[in-house]
């Protein structure tokens, strides 16, 4: 059962940790094609 948990709360991290740098980088991604289109 420990191990199920520590899995499970390891996989909710990395999911996590994708999602927010994903997120990160579509955000800096816009903001550049803004600062592109500008110049």
């Amino acid at each position: 059962m420990e191990n199920v948990a520590w899995l499970d709360l390891a996989l909710g991290g990395l999911a996590l940790v994708i999602l927010i740098s994903g997120l990160v980088m579509l955000l800096s991604g816009v903001s550049a094609l803004g600062n592109n289109k500008d110049k």
